[in-house]
């Protein structure tokens, strides 16, 4: 039999003993000829393995050819030979009901010899367990784990819980280091760090975020991050999905070995969709959602389009009430709006997902879709970066994100959210329209590479030494003609040199205005309108509305209602609706949201740190006295205008409702987050005042600290 003919016999209702052996011969031929498709059909089997019953022992002979060990079945009467296949591939002093696949082993093996691994691999391939096999070895006393965003610190911190009576688990730069410690933390969070232990490894996730050819901030800092762990580490582990290879151009420190592999633990059977006439494209996702069986991943363009599919299926009624999600719904209504349509999805089976939700309620809402509670997760791409999920179908509801159609990498990321090992053997991913062309990327590191298109607030970073020529030469056309030294511009990491240098020259033509921002404390209407105006014409340009903002004085304005409601989501939401515009609950809760997260607690604290350098070199050369203290004002937008660690304690999953509830019992505003972390640990949940979501969730804060 061909690939097509094995996969009409594993379709069939019945799959009498000798149709099934020769099944599996057919896909024993194949292992010479077409590894892939082979391994692909083995593990369609797996999903109806309970008619292969009769042929167990060939069964795990093929499993172990293609080195899917973790799927084999071994028990007393298993062969020698099978046993000891198995057992070879258990990684060191770990989790006994772990095994590697072949690749996955491969990897593990390098690293613990002292080698440098680049992987690429498929979402479903178990880069993390790798991770998490390594530090368990005790071979390594300092561990340093990059990962793109501060969702994944918590997953990742959870994931490695296990661990902590071994290694101090540190999340955050404040936080003190032990004889022992596994830094896991986003790029901006490791390079506040002052001074890093001497690390033994570290791995960056996601790494393809290296590149800066679409973005220039994160990746910036990003590479920053790279230059400062190669120089502290003694090996490292890099790793993501999708990459064709590496530039050709790095240098020769960078040797490691490069590993790209197609190895999958699911398989995935890929359906297209009739295109639906244009006006009727959700309802066409609602009719075929109707037929769908197994918990489904609902990939959308934009937070508005996961609401659009969200009400379509509450409208379809295609959900499933669920008892166990109706006390979060109940308390999300309370604390943000009773008409946020994620408090009537959630009681019914529906899941929303993107950037602007709370991120305990991301947490909350992607541990609920895995352990079954939701049917739908309706989700952007948020989701793709490194977040687990347990989805049996994926559909692809858009081919676009921010007005460009979607490339075959981002597919394949979203794609590769079907099935999950051990749970869904096999996955389902459908699309409207056919999939991108299959081309890979070549993954730039520009830090060395010092490309044309390399961020200038890349190389201001490096010394004169790392510099090519061409590099030196872009760099002394801003720093010849700066009015700020090279160390000014160095200390604002991931803006542009020439940004800066562009407003320098602005308040040194504007003497009144250079006296507007020299403030201190918190500013009065006057200079806070006027930071607001040179950050948005110098620093952070604004199109459209950004969360909420469209121009200088509406940032200052919602700036100033976020300082006097200390960050009351429930109040701002109220305030927003009872403004002189047109606007939902739904966009307004969103709007807040959004607004608290980038605005607040992102942009501003970096962009008011970097103005207040600009305006102290100003008065200093223009020898005026007056100098700006934004420090007071900085930490309060760090903590969203609530008091310290309530914004900190979110990333540990505990909404900031709850921890302000929680701060009679925690220690002082000026002690350690490690301090509070302890007084957590230490409350005695049940003779607290708390319903079943708070209880819930400190309970499992206290088992993961």
């Amino acid at each position: 039999m061909n690939a097509n003919e094995v996969l009409a016999a594993l379709g069939e209702d019945a799959l009498d003993p000798p149709r099934a052996f020769a099944v599996l011969k057919s896909i024993a031929g194949m292992y010479a000829t077409n590894e892939s498709a082979g391994r692909d059909l083995l593990i369609w089997v797996l999903d109806r393995r309970e008619a292969f019953s009769s042929y167990q022992t060939i069964l795990n002979g093929l499993l172990a050819r293609y080195g899917l060990f973790p799927y084999m079945q071994i028990d007393g009467e298993s062969p020698t030979s099978d046993s000891l296949i198995y057992e070879f591939h258990r990684p060191i002093d770990y989790d006994r009901n772990l095994v590697f696949h072949r690749v996955q082993a491969d990897v593990y093996r390098r690293l613990m010899d002292g080698e440098n691994v680049i992987l690429s691999a498929p979402t479903s391939f178990g880069k993390s367990l790798v991770l998490d096999a390594l530090v368990a070895s005790g071979r390594f006393s300092n561990v340093a784990v990059v990962v793109p965003t501060l969702a994944l610190i918590d997953e990742t911190r959870k994931r490695l819980s296990r661990l902590r009576d071994d290694f101090k688990i540190i999340t955050h730069p404040s936080q003190e280091f032990a004889e022992r410690n596994l830094l896991v933390m986003t790029q901006e969070r490791l390079l506040e760090v002052k001074d890093l232990p001497p690390l033994d490894l570290f791995m960056m996730d996601e790494f393809y975020k290296l590149d800066s050819r679409n973005e220039e901030n994160r990746p910036a800092l990003l590479n920053q991050a790279l230059r400062r762990l190669m120089i502290d580490s003694r090996a490292f582990y890099m790793a993501g999905p999708n990459i064709q290879a590496l530039a050709d151009s790095l240098p020769e420190s960078f040797t490691a070995t490069f590993t790209a592999t197609d190895f999958s633990t699911v398989a995935s059977n890929l359906r297209i969709m009739p295109k639906p006439e244009r006006g009727h494209e959700v309802e066409a996702l609602v009719d075929l959602c109707r037929n769908l069986e197994g918990p489904t991943l609902i990939f959308c363009s934009s937070p508005e389009k996961t609401r659009r599919v969200a009400q379509a299926l509450l409208d379809a009624e295609l959900g499933s009430p669920q008892s166990d999600l109706e006390t979060a719904a109940a308390w999300v209504a309370d604390q943000y709006h009773p008409e946020w349509l994620v408090t009537r999805a959630l009681p019914n089976g529906i899941g929303i997902h993107h950037a602007r939700l709370p991120r305990w309620l991301g947490q909350y809402t992607v541990d609920a879709f895995n352990r079954g509670s939701l049917k739908f997760l309706v989700c952007t791409s948020t989701l793709i970066e490194g977040v687990n999920t347990s989805a049996r179908n994926v559909v692809v509801f858009d081919h676009r994100i921010k007005n460009k159609n979607i490339d075959y990498f981002t597919y394949s990321n979203i794609a590769g959210r079907s099935g999950r090992m051990q749970q869904h053997f096999v996955g389902e991913v459908i699309v409207f329209r056919e999939p991108p062309d299959e081309e890979l990327p070549i993954v730039d590191v520009p830090i060395y590479t010092q490309g044309p298109d390399t961020p200038l607030s890349l190389l201001i970073q490096l010394d004169d030494e790392e510099l090519t020529e061409t590099s030196k030469t872009r760099l002394a056309a801003v720093i010849d003609e700066t009015v700020l030294p090279t160390e000014v511009l160095r200390e604002s990491r991931g803006v542009d040199p020439e940004r800066q240098t562009a407003l320098a020259r602005t308040l040194l033509s504007q003497p009144a205005l250079t006296d507007l921002l020299a403030w201190s404390g918190y500013p009065d209407w006057d200079r806070l309108e006027a930071a607001c105006r040179v950050i948005i014409a110098h620093l952070r340009p604004v199109q459209g509305r950004d969360n909420g903002v469209s121009s200088p004085r509406q940032l200052a304005f919602l700036l100033r209602l976020a300082s006097t409601t200390e960050g009351d989501v429930r109040e701002l939401v109220n305030n927003k609706l009872s403004g002189r515009y047109a606007i939902g609950p739904d966009a307004a809760v969103e709007e807040v949201l959004g607004f608290l997260r980038q605005w607040v607690g992102f942009d501003m604290p970096r962009l008011l740190a970097c103005l207040e350098r600009v305006v102290n070199h100003v008065q200093e050369a223009t020898g005026r006295g007056r100098r700006a203290s934004y420090g007071l004002y900085i930490a309060a937008c760090e903590n969203m205008f609530m008091p310290p660690h309530v914004a900190l304690l979110e990333e540990f999953g505990l909404p900031p409702q709850l921890v302000m509830k929680l701060a009679p019992l925690l220690p002082p505003s000026d002690a350690g987050i490690d301090a509070v972390l302890a007084a957590l640990r230490g409350l005695s949940v049940s003779e607290l005042d708390l319903d079943a979501l708070e209880v819930g969730l400190l309970t499992e804060l206290q088992t993961t600290i």
